[in-house]
C-alpha cells in the first residue's frame, strides 16, 4: 500500500514539474515571443537583450550547457576557465573559445586574469548575465507556484520523512 501511495505522490510531483516546465512553451515565452514588458519592469532594452540571449543559448546544446555551467560555477564559487568549460562538453577548445568570445562581445561574459594563477584566464558572468539568471529564477518560481509544485514537493518530502521514522521505529521494536 505505501509503495503505491509513494508512486502516486511521485506521479503528482512529476505532473506538476511537467506543468511548470511547459508553461514557457504553452504561453510562448521562448523564441522571441516574450512580450510582457512588465516582467522586465518596462525596460524594453533589457527585454530585447534577453530575447537575443535566449535565442543564442537555445540555438545549440553546447551554448546552453556552457552558459548554464558558467552561472552555476559563479554561484557555487567554482573557478571557471576555458579549460574547465572544455571538460564539461564534448566540443573543441576552439568551439568553446568562439562561444566565450561571442558572449564577451555581446556583454554577457567577461574575462580576467586569475590573481592566484597569472596564466589562467577566468570566465565570469557580467551583471547583465546575472540579471538574466535572476529573471529566469523569478519565472521559474512563478511557474512552480502556479503549477502547485511546492505542495507536491512537500507531500512527497513529508511522506519520505514519515516513512523513515516509521521504519526506524519498526526496526527498533524488532530488537
Amino acid at each position: 500500500m505505501s509503495d503505491n501511495f509513494r508512486k502516486y505522490l511521485m506521479n503528482e510531483y512529476a505532473f506538476k514539474v511537467a506543468k511548470s516546465e511547459s508553461m514557457d512553451f504553452t504561453k510562448g515565452y521562448y523564441k522571441n515571443r516574450i512580450k510582457d514588458l512588465s516582467w522586465y519592469k518596462n525596460d524594453k532594452e533589457l527585454m530585447t537583450k534577453h530575447q537575443r540571449f535566449l535565442n543564442y543559448i537555445y540555438s545549440t546544446f553546447e551554448k546552453y550547457i556552457i552558459h548554464r555551467n558558467i552561472i552555476i560555477y559563479y554561484y557555487e564559487n567554482i573557478t571557471c576557465s576555458i579549460s574547465v568549460l572544455n571538460k564539461t562538453i564534448d566540443i573543441s577548445r576552439t568551439g568553446v573559445t568562439r562561444i566565450i568570445n561571442d558572449s564577451i562581445e555581446e556583454g554577457w561574459l567577461y574575462s580576467k586574469k586569475n590573481e592566484k594563477s597569472k596564466r589562467q584566464i577566468l570566465i565570469l558572468p557580467t551583471d547583465l548575465r546575472i540579471n538574466f539568471w535572476l529573471l529566469y529564477c523569478q519565472r521559474k518560481y512563478e511557474k512552480s507556484r502556479s503549477a502547485g509544485l511546492a505542495d507536491a514537493h512537500k507531500a512527497l518530502y513529508h511522506y519520505d520523512s514519515n516513512m523513515e521514522i516509521y521504519n526506524k521505529l519498526k526496526n527498533k521494536n524488532k530488537d
